[in-house]
């Protein structure tokens, strides 16, 4: 009889910018499998048979210049807006994107356990919303001060309102924290940051 999987499931969330992406990294760095699910739906949007579908629900306004692929940020004007038809868009296009890149994720998660490889970082951006905890075993949520987050957004291009526009359907990050096992305060350098991930790990493996 196969032995029982030893592979540690991570769960990570944050706002955006806040440093989760650092600490997939350096769990990747030790060995670990980061599954990163806005780098996979992407990935769904270059696939011809999907392309096809976009353009049949939006229209084909959605395409980029090359009048091939689709726009990213087209797509983005069109599904995130406060109104009752950019609710129904976001709808049609999780629809469409996200049994997709579930199912990726699914067959790697899978993959991984089997491999015995000792991490896979599961980096939903709607994790909890998606019920994804519930192949976790533990969850971590990645908090930053206003002030710094407000200058890394700055680098990115965003501004408080495309953040608020981008998480208007999410839980409050309160209840996020508060339904999360750790809580990672990262206001310092990714040296201290790595050296939480590395005191976490030998805590949680004694």
């Amino acid at each position: 009889m196969k032995p029982p999987s030893t592979t540690r499931v991570i769960g990570i969330i944050g706002p955006p910018c806040s440093g989760k992406s650092t600490i997939a990294k350096y769990l990747q760095s030790l060995g670990g499998v980061w599954l990163d699910a806005d780098k996979i739906a992407k990935q769904q949007l270059d696939a011809p048979e999907v392309i096809a579908e976009l353009v049949d629900v939006f229209g084909q306004s959605i395409l980029g210049p090359d009048g091939s692929s689709p726009s990213r940020q087209r797509i983005a004007d069109l599904v995130f807006g406060d109104d009752d038809e950019s609710h129904a868009r976001l709808k049609q296009l999780e629809s469409i994107i996200h049994p997709r890149t579930r199912a990726v994720i699914h067959t790697a998660l899978v993959q991984s356990k089997a491999d015995n490889d000792p991490f896979v970082i599961l980096d939903v951006p709607l994790l909890l919303e998606s019920h994804w905890e519930t192949e976790c075993d533990e969850v971590w949520c990645v908090s930053v001060s206003l002030h710094r987050h407000a200058i890394l957004l700055a680098v990115r291009g965003w501004d408080a309102e495309e953040l608020a526009r981008r998480q208007s359907r999410q839980l409050p990050w309160d209840e996020k924290r508060r339904r999360s096992d750790w809580v990672i305060e990262n206001n310092g350098t990714p040296e201290e940051l790595q050296l939480k991930v590395r005191a976490r790990l030998d805590q949680t493996t004694l």
